[in-house]
Formats: C-alpha cells, sequence, structure tokens
C-alpha cells in the first residue's frame, strides 16, 4: 500500500484530528447553549425589574448564538486545514480570546444590569 493521500480520511491520524475537532466543536455548542439557557433563565425568572432582566437575557442570549455561529466557523476551518494538512490553528488564538474576553464582558454587564 501506498502512502495516504493529503486528504485522505482513511489515515488513523486524520481520523484522531477530526475527532478532537469534533470534540472542541461539541465543546463550543455547550457553552454557547448553556449561555442562551442562562440568558433565558435570567430573562424568565429574575423578578426585580423586568425591563432589565429581558435586556441582560437578551445580551446573554445575544452571544450565546455569536458563540454558535463563530464554533460552526471555526469547525469547519479546522476541517479543511486537517484535510489540506494544513498546522494553522495554533497560531490562530486571537478568535478564542476574543470570544472570552466578548462572554466575560456580556456577563458582567448582564450582572450590571440586575445589579
Amino acid at each position: 500500500m501506498g502512502k495516504e493521500r493529503p486528504g485522505d480520511d482513511t489515515d488513523p491520524s486524520h481520523a484522531r484530528d477530526h475527532l478532537a475537532n469534533e470534540r472542541t466543536y461539541l465543546a463550543w455548542l455547550r457553552t454557547s447553549a448553556n449561555v442562551m439557557a442562562l440568558g433565558l433563565a435570567v430573562a424568565k425568572f429574575v423578578d426585580d425589574s423586568r425591563t432589565r432582566s429581558l435586556a441582560a437575557g437578551a445580551l446573554l442570549m445575544a452571544v450565546g448564538a455569536a458563540g454558535l455561529a463563530y464554533s460552526a466557523v471555526r469547525y469547519r476551518n479546522a476541517a479543511a486545514d486537517i484535510r489540506h494538512e494544513r498546522l494553522l490553528t495554533a497560531s490562530r488564538t486571537g478568535g478564542p480570546l476574543t470570544a472570552g474576553a466578548v462572554l466575560t464582558v456580556a456577563l458582567a454587564a448582564a450582572l450590571l444590569l440586575l445589579w
């Protein structure tokens, strides 16, 4: 048997890489869904100021939805990199750092709205 071609998904290392990419994608999805669920809970169950709790909940739901969109783009880009045997994801730390900063600011803003 010859050496596998780039993008050949029968190579065990490619399968491992694709599975790791999928696990990362699922972690992003899980986090985004949890942020959206937190937003729904804040909007529904916080009673001190209905307008402020709705604003805080909407903010968290919007950040969760943005996380869903970002995770899909990140997953597709990483899958293409794996398929074409490019190792570029290690140098792409700006997106996750920005996502973490946006989530932190959104949570702080939601807390300030509810204070």
